[in-house]
Protein backbone atom coordinates (compact mmCIF):
# COMPACT_ATOMS: atom_id res chain seq x y z
CA UNK A 1 0.00 0.00 0.00
CA UNK A 2 1.48 3.34 -1.06
CA UNK A 3 0.82 6.91 0.12
CA UNK A 4 1.98 10.13 -1.52
CA UNK A 5 3.84 11.20 1.64
CA UNK A 6 5.03 9.69 4.94
CA UNK A 7 2.21 9.07 7.40
CA UNK A 8 2.20 11.41 10.39
CA UNK A 9 1.95 9.62 13.72
CA UNK A 10 1.23 11.36 17.04
CA UNK A 11 2.04 9.73 20.39
CA UNK A 12 -0.45 10.77 23.07
CA UNK A 13 0.40 11.12 26.79
CA UNK A 14 3.79 9.43 26.42
CA UNK A 15 7.08 10.59 27.93
CA UNK A 16 9.99 11.95 25.92
CA UNK A 17 11.86 8.65 26.26
CA UNK A 18 9.06 6.73 24.55
CA UNK A 19 8.91 9.34 21.77
CA UNK A 20 12.66 9.05 21.23
CA UNK A 21 12.52 5.26 21.23
CA UNK A 22 9.69 5.01 18.73
CA UNK A 23 11.24 7.66 16.49
CA UNK A 24 14.53 5.76 16.46
CA UNK A 25 12.76 2.45 15.90
CA UNK A 26 10.90 3.76 12.84
CA UNK A 27 13.76 5.86 11.44
CA UNK A 28 14.56 3.17 8.87
CA UNK A 29 11.07 3.73 7.46
CA UNK A 30 11.09 7.54 7.41
CA UNK A 31 9.92 7.48 3.80
CA UNK A 32 6.69 5.83 5.04
CA UNK A 33 6.15 7.08 8.61
CA UNK A 34 7.03 10.24 10.56
CA UNK A 35 6.61 10.45 14.34
CA UNK A 36 5.60 13.99 15.26
CA UNK A 37 7.80 15.48 18.01
CA UNK A 38 6.34 15.89 21.52
CA UNK A 39 5.98 19.63 21.08
CA UNK A 40 4.18 19.48 17.73
CA UNK A 41 1.22 21.84 17.68
CA UNK A 42 -2.26 20.47 17.43
CA UNK A 43 -2.71 22.42 14.23
CA UNK A 44 -0.31 19.93 12.65
CA UNK A 45 -2.70 17.22 11.48
CA UNK A 46 -1.78 13.64 12.33
CA UNK A 47 -2.93 10.66 10.28
CA UNK A 48 -3.09 8.42 13.33
CA UNK A 49 -2.69 8.90 17.07
CA UNK A 50 -1.16 6.15 19.20
CA UNK A 51 -2.78 6.07 22.63
CA UNK A 52 -1.91 3.81 25.55
CA UNK A 53 -4.86 3.90 27.99
CA UNK A 54 -2.77 2.05 30.57
CA UNK A 55 -0.14 4.76 31.05
CA UNK A 56 -0.80 7.87 33.13
CA UNK A 57 -4.31 6.60 33.82
CA UNK A 58 -6.97 8.62 35.55
CA UNK A 59 -9.10 7.01 38.26
CA UNK A 60 -11.85 6.40 35.70
CA UNK A 61 -9.43 4.45 33.49
CA UNK A 62 -8.10 2.02 36.09
CA UNK A 63 -10.32 -0.83 34.91
CA UNK A 64 -9.10 -0.55 31.33
CA UNK A 65 -10.26 1.37 28.27
CA UNK A 66 -13.98 1.84 27.73
CA UNK A 67 -14.05 4.90 25.46
CA UNK A 68 -11.07 5.75 23.29
CA UNK A 69 -11.14 9.49 22.60
CA UNK A 70 -9.82 10.70 19.27
CA UNK A 71 -7.35 13.53 19.98
CA UNK A 72 -7.99 16.85 18.17
CA UNK A 73 -6.25 17.13 14.82
CA UNK A 74 -6.11 13.36 14.32
CA UNK A 75 -7.75 11.37 11.53
CA UNK A 76 -7.65 7.95 13.23
CA UNK A 77 -6.71 6.56 16.64
CA UNK A 78 -5.04 3.28 17.61
CA UNK A 79 -4.47 1.81 21.05
CA UNK A 80 -0.72 1.13 21.32
CA UNK A 81 0.05 -0.83 24.46
CA UNK A 82 1.67 -3.82 26.17
CA UNK A 83 -1.73 -4.79 27.63
CA UNK A 84 -3.40 -7.25 25.27
CA UNK A 85 -6.01 -9.08 27.34
CA UNK A 86 -9.08 -9.97 25.28
CA UNK A 87 -11.58 -8.04 27.39
CA UNK A 88 -9.58 -4.83 27.03
CA UNK A 89 -9.21 -5.32 23.28
CA UNK A 90 -12.94 -5.75 22.79
CA UNK A 91 -13.79 -2.76 24.99
CA UNK A 92 -11.33 -0.52 23.16
CA UNK A 93 -12.51 -1.54 19.69
CA UNK A 94 -16.15 -1.10 20.67
CA UNK A 95 -15.23 2.16 22.40
CA UNK A 96 -14.00 3.93 19.28
CA UNK A 97 -10.49 2.69 18.54
CA UNK A 98 -9.64 2.10 14.89
CA UNK A 99 -6.94 -0.42 15.82
CA UNK A 100 -5.35 -2.23 18.75
CA UNK A 101 -1.59 -2.60 18.31
CA UNK A 102 0.88 -4.34 20.58
CA UNK A 103 4.08 -2.58 21.58
CA UNK A 104 5.77 -5.93 20.91
CA UNK A 105 5.32 -5.47 17.16
CA UNK A 106 8.65 -5.06 15.32
CA UNK A 107 9.11 -1.93 13.25
CA UNK A 108 8.23 -3.48 9.90
CA UNK A 109 4.98 -4.92 11.27
CA UNK A 110 4.06 -1.69 13.05
CA UNK A 111 4.60 0.37 9.90
CA UNK A 112 2.47 -2.02 7.87
CA UNK A 113 -0.24 -1.90 10.53
CA UNK A 114 -0.23 1.90 10.59
CA UNK A 115 -0.60 1.99 6.83
CA UNK A 116 -3.59 -0.33 7.02
CA UNK A 117 -5.17 1.82 9.72
CA UNK A 118 -4.65 4.98 7.66
CA UNK A 119 -6.15 3.24 4.65
CA UNK A 120 -9.36 2.79 6.62
CA UNK A 121 -9.02 -0.75 7.96
CA UNK A 122 -9.89 -1.70 11.54
CA UNK A 123 -7.31 -4.18 12.77
CA UNK A 124 -5.97 -5.97 15.82
CA UNK A 125 -2.25 -6.73 15.52
CA UNK A 126 -0.80 -8.35 18.61
CA UNK A 127 2.13 -10.41 17.39
CA UNK A 128 4.22 -11.05 14.32
CA UNK A 129 2.09 -11.38 11.24
CA UNK A 130 2.06 -14.78 9.66
CA UNK A 131 4.30 -15.03 6.57
CA UNK A 132 2.15 -14.75 3.51
CA UNK A 133 1.73 -12.97 0.23
CA UNK A 134 0.64 -9.34 0.43
CA UNK A 135 -2.86 -10.27 -0.66
CA UNK A 136 -4.70 -13.53 -1.11
CA UNK A 137 -7.19 -13.48 -3.99
CA UNK A 138 -10.63 -14.97 -3.37
CA UNK A 139 -10.65 -18.75 -3.80
CA UNK A 140 -12.82 -20.28 -6.50
CA UNK A 141 -16.35 -20.65 -5.17
CA UNK A 142 -15.84 -18.30 -2.22
CA UNK A 143 -16.58 -14.62 -1.84
CA UNK A 144 -13.72 -12.33 -0.68
CA UNK A 145 -15.25 -12.22 2.82
CA UNK A 146 -15.59 -16.01 2.96
CA UNK A 147 -12.00 -16.35 1.77
CA UNK A 148 -10.83 -14.11 4.62
CA UNK A 149 -12.87 -16.08 7.16
CA UNK A 150 -11.44 -19.37 5.90
CA UNK A 151 -7.93 -17.91 6.05
CA UNK A 152 -8.45 -16.99 9.69
CA UNK A 153 -9.73 -20.50 10.41
CA UNK A 154 -6.61 -21.92 8.75
CA UNK A 155 -4.47 -19.69 10.97
CA UNK A 156 -6.08 -21.24 14.04
CA UNK A 157 -8.44 -18.44 15.05
CA UNK A 158 -11.65 -19.39 16.90
CA UNK A 159 -14.95 -17.83 15.91
CA UNK A 160 -14.76 -15.23 18.67
CA UNK A 161 -11.47 -13.90 17.34
CA UNK A 162 -12.65 -13.98 13.72
CA UNK A 163 -15.59 -11.81 14.72
CA UNK A 164 -13.23 -9.36 16.45
CA UNK A 165 -10.73 -9.27 13.56
CA UNK A 166 -13.43 -8.57 10.96
CA UNK A 167 -15.78 -6.47 13.08
CA UNK A 168 -18.65 -8.92 12.61
CA UNK A 169 -21.19 -10.48 14.94
CA UNK A 170 -20.82 -14.11 15.95
CA UNK A 171 -23.97 -15.01 14.01
CA UNK A 172 -22.60 -13.41 10.85
CA UNK A 173 -19.30 -15.27 11.23
CA UNK A 174 -21.12 -18.58 11.67
CA UNK A 175 -23.23 -17.83 8.60
CA UNK A 176 -20.11 -17.15 6.51
CA UNK A 177 -18.56 -20.39 7.77
CA UNK A 178 -21.63 -22.47 6.91
CA UNK A 179 -21.81 -20.99 3.41
CA UNK A 180 -18.07 -21.42 2.86
CA UNK A 181 -18.17 -25.03 4.06
CA UNK A 182 -20.89 -25.82 1.53
CA UNK A 183 -18.90 -24.21 -1.28
CA UNK A 184 -15.72 -26.02 -0.22
CA UNK A 185 -17.46 -29.36 0.21
CA UNK A 186 -16.21 -29.82 3.79
CA UNK A 187 -18.01 -30.45 7.05
CA UNK A 188 -15.42 -29.80 9.78
CA UNK A 189 -12.84 -27.23 10.83
CA UNK A 190 -10.01 -29.69 10.22
CA UNK A 191 -11.19 -30.33 6.67
CA UNK A 192 -11.52 -26.58 6.14
CA UNK A 193 -7.92 -26.03 7.26
CA UNK A 194 -6.65 -28.72 4.88
CA UNK A 195 -8.70 -27.23 2.04
CA UNK A 196 -7.35 -23.74 2.78
CA UNK A 197 -3.75 -24.94 2.80
CA UNK A 198 -4.24 -26.77 -0.49
CA UNK A 199 -5.67 -23.62 -2.07
CA UNK A 200 -3.04 -21.26 -0.66
CA UNK A 201 -5.40 -19.31 1.59
CA UNK A 202 -3.73 -17.55 4.52
CA UNK A 203 -4.57 -14.68 6.86
CA UNK A 204 -1.74 -12.17 7.45
CA UNK A 205 -3.35 -10.21 10.28
CA UNK A 206 -4.61 -12.85 12.68
CA UNK A 207 -2.89 -12.93 16.05
CA UNK A 208 -3.83 -16.32 17.43
CA UNK A 209 -4.58 -16.33 21.15
CA UNK A 210 -5.36 -19.02 23.71
CA UNK A 211 -9.12 -19.20 23.36
CA UNK A 212 -11.57 -22.08 23.25
CA UNK A 213 -12.94 -22.49 19.74
CA UNK A 214 -16.67 -21.94 19.54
Amino acid sequence: MEFDRPLRVRLVRECELVHAGLTKMLSEYDDRVTVLPPGAGRDEMADVALVDPFTRRTEDEQAGPATVIRPPGTARVAVFTWECRDGFIERAMLGGADAYLSKELPAVELVAALEKVCAGERIVALELALPTAAQTPPAIGLTPRETHVVGLIAAGAPNKQIARELGLSMNTVKSHIRTAYRSMGVSSRTQAVLWAVEHGITAPWVAVRDEVAS
